[in-house]
């Protein structure tokens, strides 16, 4: 459950966002052209094939990715980029070991980064390893105390740890960094169901159906809450809202139906 967890809320494309750099031919001098006269050619360098990786990456083709990334590395070992990029597609592919030794490479060559701390972490919480997760993240915090991820990780981690309070500082902290993070409300919300918070865990869900109105799955759990407060009512406005959104939810019409009859024996 962890590992669906964390793939479910970590897993993106980490590609160079810049886009492919194209080698530029070089200026050569006027020559009288002859019959025996050739064109040099040029190997790709590292970056071209970090590049051509990063086309393969998000095309889908991530076997290729690899191997250009590998060829990157081969021709330039310090080549960072190519590094993070394959320790991404190794997630992606669900080589978590790979993925480890890729992050640390990149760590070894920079350790300021941040961001290798945080995928580190990530890895390390797919595979269920709580505690080493939230101490990457916490080296994360300590080279960008404002890393957004760092902060929502380690309240991830916490929460499946069962350590609700310090889950929820630490979601607490990512809300106000991004307000508009509604995955991290999301958590903040599950937190207050399963400890019984249902007040706020409605004042979570709904500030999320504000930020983003067609979320189905905040729809529902603000109909699991108002059932909990046997407010059926409301809980009925929510469950069918939330099929409005995605109909084939099976959950949700079960809970539909046990709302509507609840609320008929309360009129």
């Amino acid at each position: 459950m962890k590992s669906q967890i964390y793939a479910c809320l970590f897993l993106m494309v980490l590609g160079l966002m810049s886009g492919c750099q194209s080698n530029e031919s070089a200026p050569v001098e006027k020559k009288t052209a002859t019959a025996t006269s050739t064109k040099s050619v040029v190997s790709p360098s590292a970056q071209d094939y970090n590049n051509r990786g990063t086309a393969y990456q998000r095309a889908g083709r991530l076997q290729e990715a690899a191997s250009a990334y590998q060829r990157a590395i081969e021709i330039k070992p310090t080549l960072i980029q190519a590094h993070h990029n394959l320790g991404t597609v190794y997630v992606m592919q669900g080589k978590m070991t790979e993925a480890v030794v890729a992050y640390r490479r990149v760590i070894q060559l920079r350790p300021d980064m941040a961001e290798a701390y945080v995928d580190l972490g990530r890895v390390y919480g797919l595979t269920g390893r709580l505690d080493e997760a939230i101490a990457e993240y916490q080296k994360a915090l300590t080279r960008d105390a404002t890393h957004v991820y760092a902060h929502y990780g380690i309240g991830l981690a916490y929460r499946y740890k069962g350590m609700f309070s310090e889950a929820t500082a630490a979601l607490k902290q990512t809300m106000r960094l991004q307000p508009d993070f509604t995955d991290a409300l999301m958590q903040l919300g599950y937190i207050y169901r399963e400890t019984e918070q249902f007040a706020e865990a409605i004042e979570a869900f709904t500030a999320i159906t504000q930020i983003y109105p067609k979320n189905a799955k905040a729809y529902h759990e603000l109909g699991v809450c108002h059932t909990k407060q046997n407010a059926y009512p409301e809980a009925v406005k929510a469950f069918e809202r939330s099929l409005q959104l995605n109909p084939e939810a099976v959950e949700t019409q079960n809970l539909l139906r046990v709302a509507q009859a609840r609320a008929a024996r309360q009129n």
